[in-house]
């Protein structure tokens, strides 16, 4: 099969690899529907972040089971399910204190996260056990299903901040993950405030969060004009740079939330300031028991397939990474017009 692989080259490249098979009782063959590329997997291939080689990547997808094991009780040939891509192993430390999303591994050496650092899902075939796949109602769409992995993401972000109804919410950034973030403020908060650069994702944003602006409109003008004297009191930074304009905005006794991947960045903090003025940096790690709320909540968000907008075959992968990272590059902020982009298996 063909599948796209993270080289030696530090490239994503199109490799032909040996369709994979089920081996445990356990295992569950799925034919992948759509997989969404990620921020991470962006990450990346622009360097931010060190992948690991030879390892197909992609870890959001859907798709129908073809083949299951003998002992597979969880679902039948013909389901429709999302993938959990992180394996957490059940015996380590953190597993057995009930905190899977925080595994690393019976040997110490990190959970196995599909995509990552074992093969994924930018193929047409994946094999992984039942435990790490969830049905999907008939009713829901492949494009609303691919976003419940990231959707669960961001629901245990706000679990983690503790985010409440008389909450005013800022989100910097508005790509796939902010605009999810927005959407989930929307209804758990009292007011949602967003930026972007770019004007068809602010255009976007503009439909879902109460304002949305450049972030060289947020100013103290703006905010007063939004929130009175207050400043916010979660601020999500889904960009990965963000941490010292979001210690700017953030309120008394609020949250901080890292949320976007960027391991070059560097961020000087004044630890007194934090403790003088309550304020907390939420670092929530990988999703907690979080796809049964997410499946729950989307059938509740009618927007959620809209956030899918360009499809690409995995042989056309080199045009779907190029305007995906052109994004980033000022010049090209008006040319891009996509939000969620989907690799299609052939």
């Amino acid at each position: 099969m063909e599948a796209l692989i993270w080289t030696s080259n530090n490239r994503l490249e199109l490799q032909h690899m040996e369709e994979p098979a089920i081996i445990s009782p356990w295992d569950v063959k799925i034919h992948i529907q759509l997989t969404g590329i990620c921020g991470t997997d962006l990450a990346v291939i622009s360097g931010k972040e060190l992948g690991v080689y030879d390892v197909i990547r992609g870890h959001e997808a859907v798709g129908i089971v073809v083949e299951k094991g003998s002992s597979v009780t969880r679902v039948d040939i013909g389901d429709r399910v999302v993938i959990d891509p992180n394996k957490s192993c059940g015996q380590c430390r953190f597993c057995l204190r009930d905190m899977p999303h925080l595994c690393v591994a019976e040997d110490g050496r990190g959970m196995s996260i599909s995509g990552l650092n074992v093969h994924g899902t930018f193929a047409k075939w994946f094999v992984t056990q039942e435990e790490f796949i969830h049905r999907i109602p008939d009713e829901m769409s492949w494009e609303t299903a691919v976003m419940i992995e990231p959707l669960a993401c961001v629901l245990h972000n706000f679990r983690e901040a503790g985010v409440r109804p008389d909450d005013h919410v800022l989100v910097l950034g508005s790509g796939p993950m902010g605009l999810l973030c927005q959407m989930v403020a929307r209804q758990q908060a009292s007011f949602t405030a967003a930026t972007e650069l770019n004007d068809y994702r602010l255009s976007v944003a503009s439909t879902i969060a109460n304002v949305a602006v450049k972030p060289d409109q947020l100013d103290i003008a703006a905010v007063n004009s939004w929130l009175g004297e207050r400043k916010f009191d979660v601020v999500i930074d889904t960009v990965g740079n963000q941490l010292e304009t979001a210690e700017r905005w953030i309120e008394r006794g609020g949250r901080i939330v890292p949320f976007g991947i960027n391991a070059q960045y560097r961020y000087t903090c004044t630890p007194t300031s934090f403790i003088q003025e309550g304020i907390k940096i939420i670092g929530a790690g990988e999703y907690r028991h979080m796809f049964h709320e997410a499946l729950q909540q989307a059938g509740d968000m009618n927007r959620l397939d809209g956030l899918v907008t360009k499809r690409y075959k995995l042989s056309e992968y080199e045009d779907a990474i190029e305007e995906l990272l052109s994004q980033g590059k000022s010049s090209q902020e008006e040319r891009i017009e996509t939000v969620k982009t989907v690799f299609i298996p052939a």
